[in-house]
């Protein structure tokens, strides 16, 4: 028993501080409920593993086991599920706010201050149950109103539509909007969209038809003006956002519009309709390569989204949705061949005695801001500036390079200042330049003629270095000689249709020679 009273002894302090700031945390927090059963609860739960623990150590040590923890933790939550049940009684049968708030002015100030009690929790619950409602509304007027809403249409398209004397619902108002929009009366046309509205659904066509009316009778200025009211009134609407884009004055401002809603709802279908059509509008005045594919890409994802309905389940006018769909694949096959045509790019790389030269041609050439290339640089900085006419440089005047492997990179600012990707070709530069030109056809022998045009890389024609070449053609047994300077010229019969390899070497007059080097050419 000794053991036992030592134990007690040593928890009667944890204990006594559990309790009283438990007791004290729990009337201040009474107003947000009674959280002492749970205490309670959690600590009879420890008292049981604490209790099964302190048997098993006491058949093994005996009364030595009171010393341990483990006797000490069962203490501390026997004590404290005795102390939170009591407090739970307390705290269920007194003051709403606790017995310290209610006799306490300053503990009662701050516990208003702590908990924002200043606004009653009846007027909390009775809001939410209002907003509950409308949000509940709402939907059902999205999911049970779309079928009604398309019956109604229906009726209207065949003619037997019949005006609502009190509409109350989305398919009603809507019916009434396209009934007066039909017969002309285009102010009552308004003020039945506006009915329609109410009920923030995501169709595209209303919002279309109605700015349609508004800019018609109250200009474009107030139509902009009311559309942003009704978007900040509803902000979460992709279709408001998109009919406010869609009355922005420049391309520059509609563009930045509906690329923000496209990044902000990727599976929003309407929103690359429009960019598409941007597009579109933005290459019949400066074609470039970066707006056609920016365009094939918008219409790409339509029509990607379409089909899981991404894009048709945001109209009411099914035929109105889909011909703007046929029109949009009408448009991207249109352009297909002028996309292909854009993205031709060829870099002509030709070797001479003094340099390397490039020329680069690529479509948009004629229109081009800038060129800019770098050898053996990924990232092209120098510009190849502009010729007499103000285009800017597709030429290259020779550049002399180390004997070995490169690779030239070249890239392009367009007429709207877009950068294209950056374009590059690998080359070889040999000790030995070649250049192959093609004769007219010997009749005769119904061969073809040509001539090789050789040089010593770096060499100066004024030099006047002799050099000796030997060469052969399609084979590296170079059994022919010429004898020259740093450049001569190689005449060659006989040559059919095909491609071809000259093997070439040179060597100084000091015996010194250059390496093999292989040229492959196309007989046409």
């Amino acid at each position: 028993m000794e053991a036992l009273r030592k134990a007690m002894t040593r928890a009667a302090a944890p204990v006594s501080i559990i309790g009283t700031v438990g007791g004290f945390i729990g009337d201040i927090v009474a107003p947000l409920g009674n959280f002492a059963p749970w205490v309670a609860l959690v600590s009879f739960i420890f008292t049981l593993i604490g209790l099964f623990g302190f048997l098993a150590l006491r058949r093994k040590q005996g009364d030595l086991a009171w010393d341990s923890p483990v006797a000490g933790g069962l203490l501390i939550a026997g004590a404290s599920t005795l102390i939170f049940g009591g407090w739970s009684i307390l705290f269920a049968v007194g003051p709403e706010k606790g017995y310290l708030a209610e006799n306490i002015k300053p503990i009662a100030v701050v516990q208003a201050q702590l908990f924002d009690l200043q606004e009653d929790v009846t007027q909390i619950k009775e809001t939410t149950g209002e907003t509950a409602t409308q949000v509940v509304a709402m939907a059902t007027a999205q999911a049970e109103g779309f079928a009604g809403i398309q019956e109604a249409f229906a009726q209207l398209q065949m003619g037997e539509g019949t005006l609502v004397e009190n509409p109350a619902t989305p398919q009603e108002w809507y019916s009434n909007a396209r009934l007066y929009q039909l017969r002309g009366d285009t102010a009552n046309a308004i003020k039945a969209y506006e009915g329609y509205f109410q009920f923030n659904l995501e169709y595209v066509d209303p919002l279309i038809e109605y700015s349609a009316l508004l800019k018609a009778s109250e200009g474009i200025a107030r139509t902009r003006q009311i559309m942003i009211e009704m978007l900040n009134a509803h902000p979460e609407n992709l279709s408001l956002d998109l009919a406010v884009g869609r009355l922005l004055d420049t391309p520059e401002e509609r563009l930045e519009r509906f690329i923000a809603l496209s990044m902000r709802a990727p599976q929003y279908g309407p929103v690359f309709a429009e960019l598409g059509d941007e597009y579109t509008r933005a290459v019949g005045s400066t074609p470039t390569q970066d707006l056609i594919q920016k365009q094939a890409d918008a219409y790409t994802t339509l029509f990607k989204l379409e089909e899981q309905q991404l894009f048709t389940r945001y109209y009411i006018d099914k035929l109105q949705a889909e011909e703007r769909l046929q029109s949009a694949r009408r448009t991207l096959d249109a352009f297909a061949s002028a996309q292909t045509a854009f993205s031709k790019i060829d870099i002509t790389i030709t070797h001479y005695y003094n340099g390397t030269s490039f020329v680069f041609a690529f479509a948009e050439a004629g229109s081009a801001q800038k060129i800019l290339f770098g050898i053996d640089d990924p990232e092209p900085k120098m510009d190849t500036g502009r010729n007499a006419s103000g285009i800017a440089n597709i030429y290259i005047p020779p550049i002399l390079l180390p004997v070995g492997e490169h690779t030239v990179y070249f890239q392009y600012l367009d007429a709207n200042g877009s950068a294209s990707e950056v374009y590059s070709r690998a080359f070889r530069v040999d000790p030995v330049t070649v250049i192959f030109q093609q004769l007219p056809p010997d009749f005769s022998t119904n061969t073809i003629p040509g001539t090789f045009t050789v040089g010593i890389l770096g060499d100066k024609i004024e030099d006047a270095k002799a050099y000796t070449y030997n060469y052969s053609l399609d084979n590296d047994s170079l059994s022919e000689t010429l004898e020259g300077f740093a450049m001569g010229t190689i005449q060659v019969t006989g040559l059919t249709p095909g491609e071809h390899t000259l093997y070439i070497q040179a060597t100084g007059a000091d015996g010194r020679k250059t390496e093999v080097v292989a040229f492959p050419f196309t007989v046409q």
